[in-house]
């Protein structure tokens, strides 16, 4: 089993917990709009060429998801993915790759704000300014959300020993 798999054991734990003591129910709000934000992101993403510019660079076994990543993502982040339905693999699909990568792109629904953020030439090249800027300004919407859940969360998590 990956390293990885050692902080969604975690994960796991820490919203199996938050949901008994009806923390997740006290931020249900937060969690659909961070839901509605990261859909809309993902959904322009896709509508600008951002998600085809990456999969074609994935294709040819290029791609910017660097090993190691993985290790960006609190327990906060991978327990809200959890929240969201994600299925983490046991194993990583690329060896040299991040452990999240698979044939499909990502398999998180909430990322790191790093991941969010990263452009690369080939994308500036291939993606209008104009394009990016509205998917910038989602992504911020998103991002201020996110952070913001993540925090409270680990301040609930100092208060409990899990």
């Amino acid at each position: 089993m990956h390293i990885i798999w050692e902080t969604v054991e975690v994960a796991e734990k820490k919203l199996k917990k938050f949901k008994e003591l009806s923390i997740i129910e006290k931020i249900r709000e937060e969690l659909i709009q961070l839901e509605r934000f990261t859909t809309e992101a993902n959904n322009e993403r896709r509508r600008c060429g951002m998600s085809e510019v990456c999969a074609e660079c994935g294709k040819a076994g290029n791609s910017c998801c660097a090993q190691g990543v993985e290790f960006k993502y609190s327990a906060e982040l991978i327990m809200l993915n959890l929240y969201f339905g994600v299925k983490i693999p046991f194993e990583p699909e690329h060896n040299s790759m991040c452990f999240f990568l698979t044939k499909n792109g990502c398999c998180l629904f909430v990322r790191d704000v790093f991941c969010i953020n990263f452009i690369c030439e080939k994308i500036k090249e291939k993606i209008s300014s104009e394009k990016i800027n509205k998917l910038r300004e989602l992504e911020g919407f998103q991002l201020n959300l996110q952070f913001k859940l993540e925090n409270f969360l680990k301040k609930v998590d100092k208060l409990f020993t899990f």
